[in-house]
């Protein structure tokens, strides 16, 4: 007769256990709050820093100083006009004129986060491409052509519903699982949006948002502030896979789920860097072209890191790219063919009139005044304990603590005093 564990390991088995895993951010990461900091009153600048002060710090500041309140009232609710400024925190960017920051999504303590959604729905575009290309060239047609809907938004639910099920409850996605990652630390970064300005993609300029034109030098371009995780940023989180509604005869004859690639978790990140790694090769053919108003060399050998790094994987890595600044292929998954993508643009309005190369934008992160990455890349590790092990070991030791009477003073003092205090 199996026993009490032996019967909790295979049920863990059939519904597919929750695997550890890490995050690491490769080029700057920004999840947008929807929320945007706003100059004097979320964070005062300088020629050299910016000092964001966040709402909960400076109610308790407030609270604290009650003298302060009255200078902050009276100065019309700005920072500038407190008697001090709260600890907040200062990141060493020049920002220039730009009065707004573009805030990251935050939990209820005020840590940023990754939504494990975020990570899911980019995961669900890579999986949408590669079941399309599945399809044979006449299903293709049959299921583009079903495409009527009148508002883009909502233009690609008959492939959608077609590829993954029609109902929440018969939705593929349903299989897989991700779980929130936490992060303790934020920096700023400055973006700007390089846009074509020929049609043989040789040339670009950066885009001036208040009068739609684009200019050669950026400094006089319009620039993005956000907040993002730095490049080295590491966070943990749980990935499951829910093998029974892909293995259980029942569940395939109701929900009809038909993916091996979401059987096995080698074959998963296999599709993962595959798609990522065209995606980057697609990118770095799109910058290599470009040669005025000057050759983009510094992205250009961010991407070959990446790219080098792909190549490179352990076999229980995955590298994927996330969130704002993906763009239009990185949202939509880029699974039509030159002749279909013309048709949906003259449908739908999408890019510039009469210019061949869509989308022909991209947002650039700076680094100290030079274009060098793009946004939203991430290594994700399978199998990673290393939080799990750190947790167990702060566990057991407060265990032996509680155990233990003398623990604490012996933490306390040393070995010798202890000797002395008790010879005295």
């Amino acid at each position: 007769m199996a026993t009490i564990e032996e019967n909790i390991k295979s049920a863990k088995q059939k519904l597919g256990e929750k695997i550890p895993c890490s995050i690491e951010v490769l080029t700057p990461v920004h999840i947008g709050s929807g929320v945007k900091l706003a100059e004097g009153i979320d964070f005062i600048k300088d020629d050299f820093s910016v000092h964001i002060v966040s709402q909960s710090e400076l109610m308790e500041y407030l609270e604290n100083n009650p003298d302060e309140m009255d200078r902050f009232i009276n100065g019309n609710y700005k920072l500038s006009s407190l008697g001090k400024i709260p600890e907040g925190r200062k990141s060493h960017i020049f920002i220039g004129r730009t009065s707004e920051i573009n805030e990251f999504e935050k939990n209820g303590f005020g840590k940023p986060y990754i939504p494990g959604s975020s990570i899911k729905g980019a995961i669900r575009t890579i999986f949408l491409k590669k079941k399309f290309e599945e399809l044979s060239t006449n299903a293709k047609t049959e299921l583009l052509n079903e495409v009527r809907n009148p508002k883009k938004e909502w233009a690609s639910n008959p492939i959608v519903e077609h590829l993954f099920g029609k109902s929440s409850n018969e939705n593929l996605m349903r299989v897989l699982e991700i779980f929130d990652i936490k992060f303790e630390n934020l920096d700023l970064e400055k973006v700007l949006i390089l846009s074509l300005t020929n049609e043989n993609g040789m040339s670009y300029g950066w885009k001036q948002l208040w009068n739609r034109q684009n200019t050669d030098d950026y400094n006089r371009a319009s620039q993005i502030i956000v907040e993002a995780l730095p490049i080295g940023s590491k966070g943990f989180f749980t990935l499951q896979l829910n093998s029974f509604l892909l293995d259980n005869d029942a569940a395939k004859e109701k929900l009809h789920f038909t993916e091996n690639s979401l059987t096995n978790i080698i074959n998963f990140k296999n599709v993962i860097n595959s798609y990522s790694k065209k995606r980057l090769e697609d990118e770095r053919s799109f910058f290599e072209k470009l040669k005025r108003p000057k050759p983009l060399t510094s992205v250009i050998k961010e991407i070959d890191n990446l790219l080098n790094k792909i190549n490179n994987l352990s076999n229980d890595e995955f590298i994927m790219r996330l969130s704002w600044g993906s763009g239009w292929k990185g949202m939509t998954g880029d699974y039509l063919d030159e002749n279909w993508l013309n048709v949906f643009r003259k449908k739908y309005g999408l890019g510039k009139k009469d210019f061949s190369i869509f989308p022909k934008t991209r947002r650039i992160v700076f680094e100290d005044d030079e274009p060098k990455y793009l946004t939203g890349w991430i290594k994700v590790k399978l199998n990673d304990n290393t939080k799990e092990i750190t947790i167990v070991s702060e566990s057991k030791s407060q265990d032996i603590q509680d155990m233990d009477p003398f623990a604490k003073l012996r933490e306390k003092f040393s070995v010798t005093e202890l000797k002395n205090k008790k010879k005295k």
